[in-house]
């Protein structure tokens, strides 16, 4: 982390942590096979904030799409989704007659 940075506040991140281990996710998947460390020491502390920084921005996007899940903003789209749906079949049947 940066010295402009700030640290995620302890109880956000206990809470991301117990959804991950709810929700059965093996992280070790998600990570690629070419994460091996290479031989450079001055590499690994890039590689190192690298890592850190794409830390933060997974965080950042799981809280947005809970935030989303949780508002029900994505109940009301696919609501929306299945009226048009319908209404695009009743359209394609009168067509059709």
């Amino acid at each position: 982390m940066t010295s402009k940075g700030k640290p995620l506040p302890l109880h956000d991140t206990l809470r991301d942590l117990a959804l991950l281990r709810a929700s059965s996710v093996d992280l070790s998947d998600l990570l690629a096979d070419d994460t091996a460390p290479q031989s450079s020491g001055n590499v690994e502390g890039v590689d190192a904030q690298e890592s850190t920084t794409q830390s933060y921005a997974f965080v950042r996007e799981a809280r947005t799409v809970l935030r989303m899940h949780n508002s029900g903003e994505t109940q009301k789209q696919a609501a929306r989704i299945g009226k048009v749906q319908e209404e695009l079949t009743d359209v394609l049947r009168s067509l059709s007659d």
